[in-house]
């Protein structure tokens, strides 16, 4: 296991990090000062994964945001790590201000300008910058890649817009919905670039989809038909970061600066591109996993950080944030992944040696008396959560003891479940929205006799489970469609084994998500090609495929005074399998997450997973029931 201070290899954080600390400690001679200056959105994503001491180690004075009034230094060269926007670049061009008659300078912020772009630059804010007065002092013009916020090793993040699941499911945001998947194209586009590859790209294709352009509409129950299609998400973001890769590419071969070392792989990079009807279980579920447990219920700060107040043993209160990263912690990147009743106890046991070998550690929790682990293990045995494991019949079609059950024992278990006013009332609509999930939206009678069980069942999520039908499940149809309906509208979806052997710890066997079995599917060439097609050329079978090794620090246009020398690229002993890259988009499970990690060291490859944000099952019931509103987007 690596130490708690190193990223593990392949690590999206350390690609970034490392990145990032090239392009400030390369842009000039090592042994000379710098200045860093960065706007809001690129320096936020300098500080996910850096300190501030870290940059500043790289020989650099001061760092400076573009928005505000900063202090000069005419002769120390500045490092820009800004958005390829107007805004940012007209900001950096008045930091250079010459008289157009006479030539002579009149303002300069710096000596010389090194700018480094998180993303693609356009051909306008180009010819811009060029024709600038700052020209004749920028040294380098490099378009780094960094806009995608690596929360772990092989998990990335690329939120488009505060409400993302809204963003692309509604059917108020056709006309808006372009926008957020070209800004997630651009994301993934920034990790295809870190991670040195040229994908082939498939995507998710069910029969029940239906393109954004046909009309839609979402009426209450009871006001009228109810017109709700799920969306071809996946093949509209399949289609645009397809074009933004060839366009990417094109660029890279066209200049001889840009061209990177070439590798052999044994097999193609691939990404594979699906949209959150790919599989309903995972975010209706709740994982069993430290990690998915932390997240249910806890609320945490930007996803891993956990602040409470705690008390000294003079009686102070004070503040503790605590941050939950697989770099600075070694028993979360141990315990994240693992059963929580194995977990519990492993910790219950280490903290009962740390009381037994120390005195004072034992004093003062026999002074405070806070829970054991044991105590608290023996509360979290009674939450809901974990009551909930007999419910996953409704999910696998099977009793506790393995035996296979009908539609009628379900409805019957379902029926008790709804009427048990001790479950949580969130649980008991998950509950229904799992059964309607499991029986294809059934019929419109059962439908209605199910959603009059539970009292607590209000407006609002009886319109959730109606918004179901934009990811797939038909829960808007009525009586004279379901007799007209030629065959199951699932027979033209993905499905698969979910459930697998229980092990380390688990009380049963456990629901895997549709993922894992799609990555397995892809690596074993059995995936099937009417539901996952190729956006463009299948790769080749049986041929190693070359690909390209993007060098970040080569410019994808570039002008004769604007270059700068490349930085060599490390050579590959051996080859390596190609990376696998699953992106979700409309959110990501915790335990998605979690299958990720287990491929990859099963498969032994570099394979990675990302979305638009992270879904909890309270969470996720929360998007569904937003989809019908007119929300200012």
């Amino acid at each position: 296991m690596p130490a708690p201070d190193q990223a593990t290899p392949s690590s999206l954080v350390e690609l970034l990090r490392k990145n990032i600390i090239d392009a400030i400690g390369t842009a000039t001679a090592p042994e000379k000062w710098r200045v860093v200056i960065a706007d809001r959105p690129a320096l936020k994503i300098v500080s996910s994964v850096l300190k501030m001491h870290s940059v500043l180690e790289q020989n650099v004075m001061a760092i400076q945001l573009l928005t505000r009034s900063r202090q000069p230094y005419p002769d120390i060269d500045a490092i820009y790590i800004i958005v390829p926007c107007a805004d940012s670049i007209s900001r950096v061009i008045s930091d250079f201000k010459v008289d157009p008659n006479t030539g002579e300078v009149i303002h300069r912020q710096y000596a010389r300008a090194h700018l480094f772009f998180t993303g693609t630059l356009s051909d306008a804010l180009l010819d811009h910058l060029r024709s600038s007065s700052a020209a004749p002092f920028i040294k380098a013009a490099t378009e780094l890649y960094i806009e995608y916020n690596p929360i772990e090793s092989r998990v990335f993040l690329t939120t488009p817009s505060d409400q993302p699941f809204y963003a692309l499911y509604s059917p108020h945001t056709l006309d808006t919905v372009g926008k957020d998947l070209d800004a997630a194209a651009d994301r993934l586009l920034s990790v295809v670039v870190s991670l040195n590859i040229r994908p082939y790209i498939r995507y998710y294709k069910p029969s029940a989809s239906a393109p954004y352009a046909a009309p839609q509409s979402l009426l209450l129950p009871g006001n009228g038909k109810t017109e709700t299609l799920c969306p071809r998400v996946a093949e509209s973001m399949a289609a645009i970061i397809q074009g933004k890769l060839n366009d990417y590419f094109s660029h890279e071969q066209s200049n001889p600066d840009g061209r990177g070392n070439y590798a052999d792989t044994l097999d193609p990079s691939v990404i594979i591109v699906v949209d959150r009807s790919i599989d309903l279980y995972a975010p209706l579920l709740h994982e069993f996993t430290y990690q998915a447990l932390v997240h249910d219920l806890i609320d945490l700060e930007r996803g891993n950080k956990y602040v409470y107040d705690s008390e000294t043993t003079d009686g102070q209160i004070q503040t503790v944030e605590a941050e939950l990263s697989e770099q600075k912690d070694v028993i979360w990147q141990k315990c994240r992944h693992r059963h929580i009743g194995v977990v519990s106890q492993s910790l219950a046991d280490q903290f009962e040696k740390l009381i037994k070998e120390n005195a004072g550690v034992k004093a003062t929790q026999q002074a405070s008396r806070k829970l054991t682990l044991h105590e608290m293990k023996a509360v979290l045995s009674e939450l809901p959560e974990f009551k909930q494991l007999q419910k996953s019949e409704l999910v696998t079609g099977r009793t506790a003891s393995g035996e296979y059950v009908d539609r009628t024992y379900l409805e019957t278990r379902l029926i008790a479940f709804l009427d048990n006013n001790e479950l949580d009332e969130s649980d008991r609509i998950r509950l229904l929205f799992l059964y309607l999930v499991l029986v294809d939206g059934g019929n419109a009678t059962d439908r209605r006799r199910l959603e009059e069980v539970p009292q607590c069942l209000s407006v609002n999520d009886k319109r959730a489970a109606v918004n179901l039908c934009r990811l797939g499940v038909p829960t808007d149809r009525e009586e004279e469609e379901e007799s007209a309906q030629e065959g199951p509208s699932i027979a033209g979806r993905y499905q698969w084994d979910a459930v697998s052997e229980p092990k380390d710890g688990q009380l049963r066997p456990r629901l895997e998500p549709a993922i894992k079995c799609i990555v397995n599917e892809q690596v074993g060439n059995t995936l099937d090609i009417d539901l996952f097609p190729w956006a463009e050329e299948a790769p080749p079978e049986s041929i190693p495929k070359h690909i390209l090794n993007v060098n970040a620090t080569s410019l994808r246009r570039n002008k004769s005074s604007w270059r700068r020398s490349k930085q060599s690229l490390p050579k590959h002993n051996g080859k390596k399998r190609g990376v696998i890259i699953v992106y979700i988009a409309g959110g990501v499970t915790l335990s998605e997450m979690r299958a990720i990690y287990e491929l990859s060291e099963t498969l032994k490859r570099d394979i990675y997973i990302g979305s638009t944000h992270i879904i909890t099952p309270r969470g996720f019931l929360d998007d569904l029931k937003s989809l019908h509103l007119e929300m200012l987007t």
